[in-house]
């Protein structure tokens, strides 16, 4: 008989990428820097010990993982390797967040199940090099707080308090590989310089933030040409103050000081493109 064990039920909480800049390449690999900010988003994930590993996933994007092949599969099998133990763990996943589409969805998924299977076992060093492994966002992910990112994922800074500004996400129900993204972008290689995150407070914020861009935007946009629509729309709502593309894509996001803008402008975009997937949110508290 398999052992009463506890049951963890987590979130994973999806993210935007309010700004991203890709600095330069080494060894193959593309350094970033960029403001990471956690929504009211997330996957619902259940940990359950049991005879072997499986998983069940239910949601509206349940279609779109494969289970056979996924990152929860991976970081099961390599965080119990780690610690000494069997990965045999029944995971439930309930996947709310578009699946490939800028949002972390998946790097989100791979920090709770390393935080539910974990449970103190490793150091926070071990659990980070870990998290490195699974992906370059699943360390900012572990951290699940608003942050910057530089490099690969390496290198960690808090963010300053930002405003409680409303979100509207838009995703054509396209997925989008990060790796695809980059092999455009390298046709037209460009290296942005670095910015100072110092003078960066509530107050100047959206001034700053209109300073900074997505240099993945352009060779999205080439793959899924409907960013360049969603984003038109987004501008042209009423109040927005940004609208741009989160991560490599494809889901966009505008901001908005004022709740009552940003759902409104939800409704349009819901009343006009039902083929879309479109949502309101906030900064995760």
């Amino acid at each position: 008989m398999v052992a009463k064990y506890k049951v963890f039920d987590l979130k994973a909480y999806g993210k935007i990428n309010l700004f991203l800049h890709v600095l330069k390449k080494e060894k193959e690999f593309h350094k970033l820097e960029s403001l990471v900010c956690f929504i009211n988003l997330y996957d619902e994930i259940k940990i359950i010990k049991d005879k072997k590993f499986s998983i069940e996933i239910t949601g509206p994007f349940k279609s779109f993982l494969d289970k056979k092949q996924n990152i929860i599969k991976k970081t099961v099998f390599g965080i119990s390797d780690l610690i000494g133990i069997k990965p045999n763990f029944k995971i439930f996943l309930n996947k709310q967040i578009p699946v490939s589409a800028g949002l972390g969805g998946g790097s989100a998924d791979a920090a709770a199940i390393i935080r539910g299977i974990n449970r103190n076992k490793l150091k926070k060093k071990e659990l980070y090099n870990f998290a490195a492994k699974i992906g370059s966002d699943v360390p900012v992910c572990l951290y699940n707080n608003h942050a910057f990112f530089k490099g690969s994922g390496e290198f960690l800074t808090k963010a300053p308090d930002l405003p409680n500004f409303s979100i509207v996400l838009i995703n054509p129900m396209i997925q989008l590989l990060t790796k695809k993204v980059f092999l455009e972008y390298d046709k037209n290689q460009f290296s942005s310089k670095k910015i100072s995150n110092d003078k960066l407070n509530k107050k100047n914020f959206y001034s700053w933030i209109l300073n900074t861009r997505n240099d993945l935007s352009e060779p999205a946009k080439k793959i899924v040409i409907e960013i360049s629509e969603m984003l038109s729309i987004l501008e042209k709502s009423k109040n927005c103050l940004l609208s741009r593309m989160s991560g490599s894509g494809p889901t966009v996001f505008g901001l908005f000081k004022n709740s009552i803008d940003a759902i409104n402008a939800n409704k349009i975009i819901k009343l006009n493109y039902p083929n879309w997937w479109s949502l309101t949110a906030c900064l995760k508290s």
